[in-house]
């Protein structure tokens, strides 16, 4: 800002330069700043996606706890990260809410949005959990495997057994309330020679709101006079998201 000094006042913009008078004072400066549409309507977007990606983050946080009694590192690492690019994903299918307070919930709410957490990789790049065909029946609620072959889940030398475990919760998104069932260790030792197993939780209240899933956790384990030692630092660990309703 300078003040204008000569006997012509100038009043308006010429070369670039706003010509104004305020409090008795003639004064200029260069135009272009301050607010205009553009700075306005740039604003407005940036405030509308940190308060959505802030409501998503929130989502984050209380999800990842509702899996944590599968979870064997508590370190969740850039799961964190994976997870919230997801929820942003997911937040973007909600149409019913203005821009700036879409919500995870609303996303949720629909089948494609089920089907994004339902395909969500918590390793990169991990391709097929379990060989065979996984079918799950929430009425028991029941995982089975059929056309299960132990020879290719190539166990490493020095793991004696594949400890599988299965998670169902229903997590409701709007209020982020959460109740969980945990199943037992099934241990599949390495002569393990059946094509198909089962495994099960007890079952959640049938009338509690929200989504439900089930989460499955492979492990490589030694076992040492009937005890399982799990492998740290091995690749076996694996998680996976079985079923989505």
């Amino acid at each position: 800002m300078a003040r204008q000094k000569g006997i012509v006042k100038l009043d308006g913009t010429l070369g670039g330069v706003n010509f104004y008078k305020r409090e008795g004072e003639h004064l200029a400066r260069v135009s272009g700043g301050g607010f205009n549409s553009e700075s306005i309507k740039r604003s407005a977007l940036m405030r509308g996606n940190s308060s959505e990606m802030g409501l998503a983050s929130v989502v984050n946080k209380v999800f990842k706890q509702s899996f944590r009694s599968l979870w064997l590192d508590k370190n969740y690492g850039s799961v964190h990260y994976r997870l919230q690019s997801l929820f942003m994903e997911i937040k973007n299918l909600d149409e019913v809410s203005v821009f700036g307070k879409r919500c995870v919930a609303e996303g949720m709410a629909t089948d494609y949005g089920k089907r994004l957490l339902k395909d969500f990789r918590f390793q990169e790049g991990s391709g097929v959990l379990l060989s065979g065909k996984l079918a799950f029946d929430w009425t028991t609620p029941r995982m089975t495997v059929s056309g299960f072959d132990m020879e290719r889940m190539e166990l490493p030398d020095g793991v004696d057994l594949l400890g599988v475990q299965l998670l169902t919760v229903c997590f409701d998104f709007e209020t982020l309330d959460f109740s969980f069932q945990l199943s037992g260790l099934l241990e599949l030792f390495r002569d393990f020679g059946d094509d198909h197993f089962s495994l099960e939780t007890a079952p959640l209240n049938a009338s509690d709101p929200g989504v439900r899933y089930a989460m499955l956790r492979l492990a490589h384990y030694q076992q040492v006079n009937g005890t399982n030692y799990l492998m740290r630092g091995d690749a076996g660990i694996r998680y996976g998201f079985v079923s989505v309703v």
